[in-house]
């Protein structure tokens, strides 16, 4: 695995959707609950929306706005709505006030 850089942690604020954009992967979502940072790929599995810029976020679930699928962040699971494949999940940390994940 390869450790990437997304954005300094003092970007993210908490309860609210953060989209990560790096030079040659897929948007990725990122999300900061009890000064964890959790990370997942942005796009919906069910429909392709972009979680950050549409989604909502309650505590660890983040909810499409097109068909209100909802996923657990912490894992990528689908919870409710029409989400029959999860989202990929990122180990993510913080290190020196930057975040970091394994892809």
């Amino acid at each position: 695995m390869t450790q990437i850089q997304l954005c300094q942690a003092d970007e993210i604020t908490e309860g609210e959707p953060f989209q990560a954009i790096i030079p040659g992967h897929p948007p990725f979502a990122v999300f900061k609950v009890e000064e964890q940072v959790y990370v997942v790929q942005d796009e919906c599995t069910h429909a392709t929306a972009s979680l950050s810029l549409e989604g909502t976020q309650e505590g660890f679930h983040i909810i499409c706005s097109w068909h209100e699928a909802t996923f657990d962040i912490r894992n990528g699971k689908g919870i409710s709505g029409p989400c029959e494949k999860p989202l990929r999940a990122f180990p993510a940390h913080v290190a020196d006030g930057v975040v970091m994940i394994e892809v």
